[in-house]
């Protein structure tokens, strides 16, 4: 997948002739730059520019926004807090005020201010989306994570919600009431579909002396179920229960529904295990999805992250296997680092990460289902990884919380239901394993029970 058929994924294209906004700033800001982007161009679907001179915002024939302390007449105004124009990070964390069931941050009063919104949406939307609270202090879990219980928004459960994606809505039609002449083109709901593929095959492909110690394995424990079902697939009785990727892709096509593997290519640790990947057996896969129509991405090993070496080697082997260069991934047990992970990753050639998201819940890491870009904070300057949110991971449901699949096909079904609301992107997490009855009974059936429902709403 290259750039231009990313963005035609992800709706990122923006046509010039579209409506625009001009945001008047007494202070130039690269973070001001990088949010309105995010809100103008990726969500709201129109252009926007950014001056710091009072003639050229007031003679202008754009719609205007007033970022700044000062009162413009017939202009819409935002009170700026302070910390679009700070550099680094501050070590506070801003403070909720929940209301009207929604949260919000960097408020403004709107009597004194002469504001048209009584927060700073600006403020608020760059805290979430360039991930500063992973740039702050936070306790980090057994596999030194950012996960759900470090979150703002899970702390103040709202973590199922698309906090931004609403705070948006809000501000669209504060821009509408404002300026009434203003048509904003409509997204539309979109569902993607991803599946972490940590281990190609449970059975077959493991090479002559893996596959005499998981039958030693099985007799020592005397795990005859598995045991017959291990000999059944290597002497072609069965398939293989992970051998997934032609009725997935082939499900995917027909109810049109894009699709995306990620591959592990690594094996022999405590967390990777999986097919040699220098196997024919990945090739003939990777062959096999993309003839039906979906697409193959890396999924990084779980060392990788600190290893520049092994990350590099894994791109290497995958490029070859694919027969194209690596250009998307997702990091193998959601191992992410935002000070080191995404300059790792576009040193080596990677422009989309769907990492952003959790293993232990559910719920919108950086509180929106819209793609935004890297934000690096030792530069001062938006990067050119761009990242690809999830709302939903299947390990959250039967590993961490023990739910029945009933409940998770409810649970889903409700989370796509807030995105529909904001016309946002459902994107979720599978694994192959979860697809087998043997090892996940009845949740191997959520996956197509989800997607059929979700395509009828």
């Amino acid at each position: 997948m290259d750039k231009n058929g990313l963005h035609k994924l992800l709706n990122l294209e923006l046509r010039n002739e579209e409506i625009g906004f001009i945001i008047y700033s007494e202070k130039e800001s690269a973070r001001l730059n990088y949010v309105s982007k995010f809100i103008f161009n990726h969500v709201l679907k129109v252009n926007c520019v950014i001056t710091n001179s009072i003639s050229e915002f007031e003679n202008s024939n754009l719609f205007k926004i007033n970022y700044s302390s000062i009162f413009i007449v017939s202009a819409f105004k935002i009170t700026p807090h302070a910390l679009l124009f700070e550099s680094g990070i501050n070590k506070n964390k801003p403070t909720p005020n929940l209301k009207n069931n929604l949260i919000y941050f960097f408020e403004s009063n709107t009597t004194i201010d002469n504001s048209n919104l009584d927060y700073d949406i600006f403020s608020a939307v760059f805290y979430f989306i360039s991930r500063y609270e992973e740039w702050q202090a936070f306790e980090p879990d057994n596999h030194a994570r950012f996960e759900s219980q470090a979150s703002i928004l899970f702390q103040n459960k709202m973590n199922l919600k698309p906090v931004v994606d609403y705070w948006l809505i809000e501000f669209k039609n504060a821009l509408l009431k404002f300026y009434p002449k203003i048509n904003f083109p409509e997204n539309k709901f979109k569902v993607i579909s991803t599946i972490d593929v940590d281990n190609l095959f449970a059975y077959k492909a493991k090479g002559f002396l893996r596959t005499i110690g998981a039958i030693a394995k099985d007799v020592i424990k005397f795990d005859i179920t598995n045991l017959k079902k291990r000999v059944n697939v290597i002497v072609k009785k069965e398939n293989d229960p992970f051998d997934i990727y032609a009725i997935n892709s082939d499900f995917c096509f027909k109810n049109n529904i894009p699709l995306i593997y990620f591959f592990l290519f690594r094996t022999g640790t405590k967390y990777d295990r999986t097919v040699n990947p220098k196997s024919g057996a990945f090739a003939n896969v990777i062959k096999q999805i993309k003839d039906a129509g979906a697409f193959v991405g890396l999924h990084p090993s779980y060392y990788s992250s600190q290893n520049k070496s092994c990350f590099k080697q894994e791109v290497k082997l995958f490029s070859q296997q694919s027969l194209s260069p690596v250009k998307i991934s997702r990091q193998h047990y959601l191992k992410f680092d935002i000070k080191t992970t995404p300059q790792l990753l576009i040193e080596n050639g990677i422009i989309a990460d769907f990492t952003m998201g959790f293993a232990s819940a559910i719920g919108f890491r950086a509180g929106t289902s819209f793609p935004f870009y890297y934000y690096d904070f030792v530069s001062e300057k938006q990067g050119d990884l761009l990242f690809v949110p999830f709302c939903a991971m299947d390990g959250a449901f039967f590993v961490y919380d023990k739910i029945s699949p009933e409940k998770m096909l409810g649970s889903l079904l409700e989370m796509a239901n807030e995105v529909q609301k904001v016309n946002g992107f459902f994107i979720t997490v599978f694994h192959e394993r979860t697809f087998s009855s043997h090892l996940y009974p009845g949740y191997d059936q959520v996956y197509k029970n989800l997607f059929q429902k979700v395509n009828a709403l």
